[in-house]
């Protein structure tokens, strides 16, 4: 198993529909849901609810800047079938939202980079809430 550790950076802008917009007086990033099937919402056992993007994250065949993969927006089997999908439109609703480097040092934690409360979750599949 490899155990890299990766940075790097998603760009929620790419997908379709998304935009900037102001709610009050606060900028904010509105992703429609109906127009990007890897994304759904999920109620928990708890009442709360989660908006989830499905990803896949695969290693780029021509390395830059010391990227060794990228981020996609992942359309699973389900969500092709619920959104009545063919193969010929998973291109354009699954964009390449970012790349991924190895990490290579260690950077202290500060406050304004805590670490956030998913850290200590252990690894595995995901079987719902």
């Amino acid at each position: 198993m490899n155990t890299t550790s990766m940075i790097g950076q998603i760009d929620l802008l790419a997908l379709i529909g998304a935009s900037l917009q102001t709610v009050g007086s606060e900028e904010c990033i509105v992703i429609p849901l109906q127009k990007n099937p890897a994304i759904f919402k999920m109620h928990c056992k708890s009442g709360s609810v989660k908006g989830l993007l499905d990803i896949v994250i695969r290693p780029t065949t021509q390395p830059k800047y010391g990227n060794t993969h990228f981020i996609k927006a992942n359309v699973g089997k389900t969500n092709r079938a619920a959104f009545n999908l063919d193969s010929s439109e998973l291109p354009k609703l699954s964009p390449i939202l970012g790349n991924l480097k190895p990490l290579e040092s260690r950077e202290e934690h500060t406050p304004a980079s805590q670490p956030s409360d998913d850290e200590d979750l252990p690894e595995g599949d995901f079987k719902g809430f």
